[in-house]
């Protein structure tokens, strides 16, 4: 847990407004959510919860188990299947807030950790994959990232191959994957009992990644096999991605290891210097909604706020609105200044400038000989207009 003082909570929530935004763009309506929800809602959407993983306590009035949400999409399943039960598909929702889960990465991770994402429900294939991946790069570039990669993978290749076999030799071909282990992959994989042809096939997936040259190779590899129909499904994203021109760079990862169970299809990240992790991240989860009653495909993803300010670094938002300090007979113009939307205070009468630095107001209004004197805070530069509203408003567009 932690506080965002000024400027940084100002930082995070005008990145959300932006990314909400070009999430509107796309036909996109907001929802909030409750930051508790029921674990029996959680488990339904993301199966058993770790007892270290979420926060737990007893809801005194009812005596059901609630939780501290580790991810929202649960929380819209539920939505989708019960408030929204009679909406027509496709439903496409956004959202905004934190979840908290533990991160394993480097020890400055939180566990709160502040998103803003949005949910394509009831759009199934290609179709649906390509706009929820066209809305997330167009955020990213909406937020003023230029440099990014979209990483993109399918969670219908690995599994495919792995699809029957016991749980504990799964982990260890899956850790190997994730490793890019390749001996270790196809010991595992004969450990598992996996024919030549299926150990051949996992053995290569820890060396397929890299640019849309790799999905040739794959196709050759994965004939025949398990994986084949997932292989078709990513190529075709990937070829119209990259005709497109949805991102600046883009990568095929064939042994993408992200949350089996869960995911279904496509899968992505986006990658930006600076962070260490993805900026944001999603994929194609059509299993989920069926436990909730209302089996629809549907596709999300989730901006991280921090690792998204990590990798604007001094890019981020660096237009800041004008906030005027008022004193002496300039404080008068308060109402009319905040009617023209500009944001004012009245400050202290005693060092007004050094309040004004403190607080990172932009220009300190004051009034001298019938005038109003409008000092720009960082370099104190004077400038001066009639004393009113529409005077002080034109010298700072000046």
């Amino acid at each position: 847990m932690r506080d965002f003082l000024p400027p940084d909570a100002r930082r995070l929530s005008e990145l959300a407004r932006r990314l909400l935004g070009s999430f509107e763009l796309f036909g996109y309506e907001l929802v909030t959510l409750p930051v508790f929800e029921y674990e029996s809602v959680l488990e339904r959407g993301l199966g058993a919860l770790e007892p270290e993983e979420v926060l737990r306590f007893v809801e005194p009035e009812t005596g059901e188990v609630v939780a501290l949400r580790p991810d929202m999409t649960p929380q819209l399943a539920r939505v989708v299947a019960t408030r929204l039960a009679q909406a027509a598909p496709p439903i496409r929702l956004s959202y905004q807030g934190s979840v908290l889960r533990r991160r394993r990465e480097r020890a400055r991770r939180h566990r709160q950790i502040f998103q803003a994402g949005i949910e394509l429900i009831g759009l199934d294939g290609p179709s649906g994959d390509l706009e929820a991946l066209d809305v997330a790069c167009s955020a990213a570039r909406a937020v003023g990232l230029s440099d990014f990669v979209l990483d993109l993978g399918h969670a219908r290749i690995a599994f495919a191959l792995l699809e029957g076999v016991e749980p504990s030799r799964q982990r260890a071909a899956v850790e190997a994957l994730h490793l890019k282990d390749r001996a270790e992959l196809v010991r595992a994989a004969a450990a598992a009992g996996l024919s030549q042809r299926e150990r051949d096939a996992l053995g290569a997936l820890s060396e397929l990644h890299g640019g849309r040259e790799v999905l040739p190779e794959a196709a050759s590899v994965l004939a025949g096999t398990r994986a084949e129909a997932g292989l078709a499904e990513l190529s075709r994203v990937v070829l119209e991605v990259d005709r497109r021109g949805l991102a600046p760079a883009v990568v095929v990862d064939l042994g993408e290891t992200r949350n089996f169970a869960y995911y279904t299809g496509t899968t992505f990240q986006l990658h930006a210097h600076g962070p260490g992790v993805p900026i944001a991240s999603g994929g194609r989860y059509d299993g989920l909604l069926g436990g909730f009653g209302r089996p629809l495909p549907a596709f999300g993803f989730a901006f991280g706020l921090d690792d998204l300010v990590w990798a604007l670094g001094s890019d981020v938002l660096t237009e800041i609105p004008p906030r005027l300090l008022l004193t002496g007979e300039a404080s008068a113009l308060a109402p009319a200044l905040r009617a023209a939307g500009l944001r004012c205070a009245v400050g202290p009468e005693q060092d007004p400038l050094a309040y004004a630095k403190l607080w990172r107001y932009t220009h300190w209004v004051s009034a001298a000989a019938g005038q109003a004197v409008v000092t720009s805070v960082p370099d104190q530069v004077e400038q001066r207009a009639p004393l009113d509203a529409a005077s002080v408003a034109r010298a700072l567009a000046g």
